[in-house]
C-alpha cells in the first residue's frame, strides 16, 4: 500500500520537467531566429550585390569617393592605421590630427571598422565591408525588434529587410557612414513599448527589455544626431504612454532610458570636450546658426515621393517634374525618402490619426496607435518651419539637420505594414504570399538609391589607378616619415567648393597611401592653422625653401585646385629646383623634392609661427579707415554695421569678416581685434572667393578673418569693438569705426 504523501506529485520532479520545457522552448527559438539571421543576411547581402552590380566592381573602389565620404574613409583609415581613430600622426603635419576636435565621435561604428580590418590589408576594402556589414546589421536588428513588438517571423523578416536597405541608406553609404542605422531599431521599439503600455515583462534591465537599454547605449555612442532624436522620441513616448494608461512604470521607464540615451552621450562627447578645453576649439568649426534647422529640415514631399531615379514611368515622370519645379530649400533633405512601401506605412499611419476606429479589434491596436502619434510627432518636430527651428532658435542650434529623422519614421512606418499584413492575412500560404510581393516591390523600388554609387564607380576606379602608383612613387623616393606639403592651402571644414576641386580632396592622397608619409592636411588646429596662413602669404618662390626649412621634404600640387591649371604655382616652384626634383607627375597632380632648398636658409633662419602674434603693435594709424565688412559677432550674423548689438556673457566671443588694403590693392598684412582697447589677435588669410569675385581682383581671395575673444575679456555691460588692419607693407594700421556692443 502507498502512504498518501507517496502518491503526491514530486514537485521538485514538475519543476525540473518545466523548467526543461522551457529551456528547449527557448533554444528552439533561438535556433530558429539565427536560422532567419542569416538567411536574412545573405538576402541583404545578395540584394546589396546585384543593387551595387558586384560583379562589375573591385572591393578596393570605394564605393563613394567625395566629399563628406572621404571625411568619413579618412577617419576610418585612421582606426587602421593607428589602432584608433582620435590622432592621427600621419595628417596635419607638421603637428598631427586631433580628430577628437571635431566631435564626431562614432566610436561603435570605428569599433565595426577595426574588427573587420584585421584580416583585410587595404583599408578602403575594410571600410565598405564594414558599411556592408552594417547594412547587414540593421536588417539583423530591426527584424529582432520586430518580433519582440510581436510581429510574426515571416513579417519581421520582411519589414527587416527593407529597412536596412531603406532609399536613405543607400543614398547616405559612407558620406554619413557616422550614422548608419542599425542601432535605430532599439530605441524605437522602446519607444513603441512605452507610448502603447506594453513594456518588457521582466523590465529593461533583464531579458529582452535589456537588450533593448544596451541598444539605446551604443546609440549613444555614435554621433550626436541619432541619441537626439532618440531622447525625443523616448520622451514623447513616456509622456503620451503615462497619459494614456496612468502607469508610473512607464515614466519611470522613460526617464532611465533618456537617462542612458543623454549620459551615454555625455561620456561619449568627453574626449572632445577635454579636447577644447586644453587645446581650444579649433577656429574652423563653423558655428551653427538657428536658420540652417530650416534649411536642413524635413520635407513631406520628398518623405514620399518616389526614389531618384526610378525606372517605372510614372514614378520617373514624378520624380522629374519634382527637378524642374526648382523648390527651394532643396539641401540633403532630398534624400530623406521612404521608398513606396514606407510611404504606405507613413501614409496609413497618418491616416489613423484621422479615423482611429481602423485600427479597432486588432491585437496589435496600441502599438499601431503608437506608431501614430510618434510619427506625428516627429513630422512636426523635424519639418520645414517646426518645433525643431524654435529649439534652434530659443535654446541649441548645434542640432541642425532634422531630416535626418527619416529612418525613424522609416522604422514605425514598417512596423504598420508589418501589422497590417499579420492582421489581413489569417492563413500562413496567404502571408507568405502577400509578404513576397512586398519585398518584392520594396526591393525592387529601392534599388533606385544604389544608382548614384553604380554611377560614381567608374570615376572612382579611374582616379585610383592613376593616383595609387603616383603615391606609390613618393613613398618609394621619399624617406620614411617625410612630410609632404600640399597645395593649394585649404581650409578644413570651411573649404569653399570649385567645380575642379570639391571639399576634403586633398584626403585622397593618405587614402591610398601606406603608414610612411606624413600629409600636410588638413590644418584643423589653431596651432597648424597659424602655421598655414602663415605659409600661405608668403610669395610661391619664397615657400619652397621656408617649409623645407620647416622640416617639409616634398611639396605636392593639386592642379584643380587652380584656376590655370597649376601653371603659374607650378612655374615658380620649378624655379627653385631641378628637373631632378621633380618626384612624380600626372595630369592631375606633380610632386616636387625639396630636401635640397634645406641648406639655402640661414641655421638661425626663423620657421613659420605658430603662436598668436599681434599684426599692428607698435604701428602708427594711417588715417584712414579699412575696406571691410564684419560677417559675424557671436550669435549676430550678416553685414554688422557700427549699431549696437547684444551678445551673451560667460562665452568666448567669435568674430568674422573680411578685410583688404584697397590703397594698395592688396591683402593686408594681418588683422587685430580692439575690443576695449584690448588687442587680440585674429586669423587673417581665410579663403574669401566671394570677395575676389565681388571686386573682380583675385588677389583678395584670401581676405578673410577670425577671432576669438575670450570671455572673461567681456563681462556684462557696455563694450566696443574695431578692427585694426595691418597695411600690406607693414608700415601702419587702419581702423574701422567701433562696433557698440551690450553684453548681458
Amino acid at each position: 500500500m502507498h502512504t498518501e504523501a507517496e502518491l503526491q506529485p514530486n514537485a521538485s520532479a514538475i519543476d525540473g520537467e518545466r523548467a526543461a520545457s522551457v529551456r528547449g522552448k527557448h533554444h528552439a527559438f533561438l535556433r530558429s531566429w539565427v536560422s532567419a539571421a542569416v538567411a536574412q543576411g545573405l538576402l541583404i547581402v545578395g540584394s546589396l550585390y546585384v543593387f551595387l552590380e558586384g560583379w562589375h566592381r573591385d572591393i578596393r573602389v570605394p564605393v563613394s569617393f567625395s566629399i563628406d565620404s572621404l571625411f568619413y574613409l579618412m577617419q576610418a583609415k585612421s582606426t587602421i592605421d593607428n589602432g584608433w581613430w582620435w590622432f592621427n600622426p600621419l595628417l596635419g603635419a607638421p603637428f598631427g590630427l586631433d580628430e577628437l576636435a571635431f566631435p564626431a565621435n562614432g566610436n561603435i561604428d570605428q569599433a565595426i571598422v577595426w574588427i573587420v580590418s584585421l584580416p583585410i590589408a587595404n583599408a578602403i576594402a575594410a571600410v565598405n565591408l564594414a558599411w556592408i556589414v552594417m547594412v547587414v546589421i540593421s536588417g539583423v536588428t530591426a527584424a529582432w525588434c520586430l518580433r519582440a513588438l510581436r510581429v510574426t517571423t515571416g513579417s519581421a523578416f520582411v519589414a527587416g529587410t527593407l529597412f536596412a536597405l531603406t532609399p536613405y541608406a543607400l543614398y547616405k553609404n559612407l558620406g554619413h557612414f557616422g550614422m548608419v542605422i542599425y542601432l535605430i531599431p532599439f530605441v524605437c521599439t522602446a519607444a513603441l513599448q512605452l507610448v502603447s503600455g506594453r513594456l518588457p515583462e521582466r523590465g529593461y534591465f533583464k531579458g529582452a527589455g535589456l537588450v533593448l537599454t544596451i541598444g539605446c547605449a551604443l546609440l549613444s555612442f555614435n554621433y550626436v544626431y541619432y541619441p537626439f532624436f532618440g531622447c525625443f522620441f523616448i520622451g514623447v513616448a513616456g509622456i503620451v504612454g503615462f497619459a494614456t494608461y496612468r502607469q508610473w512604470r512607464i515614466l519611470r521607464a522613460a526617464i532611465l532610458l533618456v537617462a542612458v540615451l543623454a549620459g551615454c552621450t555625455l561620456l561619449n562627447l568627453a574626449p572632445s570636450l577635454y579636447s577644447w578645453r586644453v587645446h581650444g576649439q579649433p577656429l574652423v568649426l563653423m558655428e551653427k546658426t538657428p536658420a540652417q534647422a530650416e534649411t536642413f529640415g524635413l520635407k513631406i514631399r520628398t518623405l514620399v515621393s518616389p526614389v531618384l531615379p526610378h525606372e517605372f514611368p510614372p514614378f520617373r515622370r514624378w520624380t522629374e517634374a519634382e527637378v524642374s519645379a526648382h523648390f527651394p530649400l532643396e539641401t540633403e533633405n532630398t534624400w530623406s525618402r521612404l521608398g513606396v512601401v514606407g510611404t504606405v506605412g507613413f501614409l496609413g499611419l497618418l491616416g489613423l490619426l484621422l479615423v482611429p476606429a481602423a485600427a479597432g479589434g486588432l491585437a496589435s491596436r496600441a502599438t499601431l496607435v503608437g506608431a501614430s502619434q510618434l510619427t506625428i510627432t516627429g513630422v512636426l518636430l523635424a519639418t520645414v518651419g517646426g518645433f525643431g527651428s524654435l529649439l534652434s532658435l530659443l535654446i541649441s542650434s548645434d542640432i541642425r539637420a532634422y531630416s535626418r529623422i527619416c529612418p525613424f519614421l522609416e522604422f514605425f512606418a514598417l512596423v504598420a505594414i508589418a501589422i497590417a499584413i499579420d492582421s489581413a492575412c489569417r492563413t500562413r500560404t496567404t502571408r507568405l504570399a502577400v509578404l513576397t510581393v512586398v519585398l518584392a516591390v520594396g526591393l525592387a523600388d529601392q534599388r533606385g538609391a544604389a544608382e548614384q554609387m553604380n554611377w560614381e564607380y567608374p570615376k572612382s576606379a579611374t582616379e585610383l589607378s592613376t593616383l595609387t602608383p603616383f603615391v606609390r612613387t613618393l613613398e618609394n623616393r621619399l624617406p620614411d616619415g617625410a612630410m609632404v606639403l600640399q597645395l593649394p592651402f585649404r581650409l578644413y571644414m570651411d573649404e569653399w567648393d570649385t567645380p575642379r576641386m570639391l571639399p576634403y580632396e586633398h584626403f585622397k592622397l593618405y587614402l591610398v597611401s601606406g603608414k610612411k608619409l606624413r600629409w600636410s592636411y588638413p590644418a584643423f588646429s589653431n596651432q597648424q592653422l597659424r602655421w598655414q596662413l602663415a605659409a600661405a602669404a608668403l610669395a610661391p618662390k619664397q615657400l619652397p625653401a621656408q617649409v623645407a626649412h620647416d622640416g617639409f621634404s616634398a611639396i605636392v600640387i593639386d592642379r584643380n585646385g587652380y584656376e590655370d591649371n597649376g601653371a603659374a604655382i607650378a612655374a615658380d616652384i620649378r624655379g627653385t629646383v631641378s628637373a631632378a626634383d621633380v618626384i612624380a607627375e600626372t595630369d592631375r597632380y606633380i610632386a616636387f623634392d625639396i630636401r635640397a632648398l634645406a641648406g639655402t636658409m640661414d641655421a638661425g633662419a626663423a620657421r613659420l609661427p605658430v603662436g598668436p602674434v599681434l599684426a599692428t603693435a607698435s604701428m602708427p594709424n594711417c588715417g584712414a579707415k579699412p575696406l571691410m565688412a564684419i560677417d559675424q559677432i557671436g550669435s549676430n550674423r550678416a553685414v554688422i554695421g557700427p549699431g549696437g548689438i547684444r551678445i551673451k556673457t560667460g562665452r568666448a566671443l567669435r568674430v568674422r569678416g573680411w578685410t583688404v588694403d584697397q590703397a594698395h590693392e592688396a591683402p593686408a598684412a594681418g588683422v587685430d581685434v580692439m575690443v576695449d582697447e584690448v588687442s587680440f589677435t585674429s586669423l587673417y588669410g581665410w579663403d574669401r572667393p566671394d570677395v575676389a569675385n565681388y571686386f573682380k581682383h583675385p588677389s583678395y581671395r584670401y581676405s578673410g578673418f577670425v577671432a576669438e575673444i575670450p570671455s572673461d575679456a567681456l563681462p556684462s555691460g557696455k563694450h566696443k569693438l574695431s578692427i585694426r588692419v595691418a597695411a600690406s607693407g607693414h608700415g601702419c594700421y587702419y581702423e574701422s569705426a567701433p562696433i557698440r556692443m551690450i553684453a548681458e
